[in-house]
């Protein structure tokens, strides 16, 4: 194996434009660009979309998302939704929103009894805690933590590999036809994490470096996911040379002992910490 080079997916939504860099879903699966397995998906090339851990997208809100919440594991597998876990999430953000602050959790002391009021009767927003970032932020935001992106905001993301999200408000939008999107209220209420704020643990990590000349990142045998942020690099390894651009990522698998980084660019590298160690079944390894 050696570094995979995947063409983005593209999609166009009604607040902005997402760029899925490298997903391994049998709803979205990646293609790679580079070297022997150009052509190939992921799915082609022995990944299974049920272990494959990471979901990595680039996310351009020109007007606001909706307000929103993930579920955890347990909730997920409770009801029996096949081809996704739970969904916890990072940003870090590329470009600061417009107004300088994105919506991050409700604000302190509300109630679900207050929170299911305040849908009831239009006044979600009153509800809402912003939080001023800045361009190279991180954020987390664990499963049961509501969140949006604001107007201008461009962020990596980095998450579960999992497309649920539960909408509770999205002021007051309608679709093509004329119609309001579809809120899910009740699964959204049941996973709000209420006192708890930020609380909770992402089932990855993620580690931001400046990178000048030559850099030889420990094998840890895992798949890893790269993301140049700035500058530009070249990643190489058994055999194989491919250039990252800003914006760009690239997939490293488990079996890449030899991984060297060249340039001078901001990498951030995105590694699950759990179970199983990579994303391939070794009788389908190439």
């Amino acid at each position: 194996m050696y570094p995979l080079k995947c063409t983005p997916i593209v999609k166009t939504m009604i607040w902005g434009e997402e760029s899925w860099q490298v997903s391994c879903r049998a709803d979205a699966m990646s293609v790679i660009e580079n070297g022997k397995l150009a052509g190939k998906t992921l799915a082609d090339a022995g990944f299974s979309p049920e272990k494959f851990p990471l979901l990595v997208k680039i996310i351009h809100a020109r007007d606001a998302l909706s307000v929103q919440v993930h579920p955890g594991d347990e909730y997920v597998q409770a009801r029996g939704n096949t081809g996704n876990t739970g969904k916890s999430e990072l940003w870090y953000i590329l470009e600061p929103p417009t107004d300088g602050e994105i919506i991050l959790g409700l604000k302190e002391g509300t109630t679900r009894k207050q929170f299911e009021a305040a849908i009831a009767n239009g006044t979600v927003e009153s509800c809402l805690n912003r939080k001023k970032v800045a361009r190279g932020d991180t954020i987390r935001i664990p499963a049961g933590l509501v969140h949006a992106l604001t107007p201008g905001t461009v962020v990596a993301e980095i998450q579960q590999n999992s497309d649920i999200t539960y909408r509770l408000y999205d002021f007051g939008r309608v679709d093509a036809d004329g119609n309001p999107r579809k809120l899910h209220i009740e699964d959204a209420l049941a996973v709000i994490n209420f006192g708890n704020a930020g609380g909770g643990n992402l089932p990855f990590v993620v580690e931001v470096r400046e990178t000048s000349g030559i850099y030889r990142p420990p094998n840890i045998r895992r798949d890893i996911v790269y993301i140049c942020l700035e500058g530009s690099a070249i990643f190489s390894a058994s055999g194989e040379t491919v250039r990252l651009d800003s914006r760009e990522s690239i997939l490293v698998p488990a079996k890449v002992y030899d991984l060297m980084i060249e340039g001078n660019a901001t990498i951030l590298k995105a590694e699950p910490i759990c179970p199983p160690p990579h994303s391939m079944s070794v009788k389908e390894r190439p």
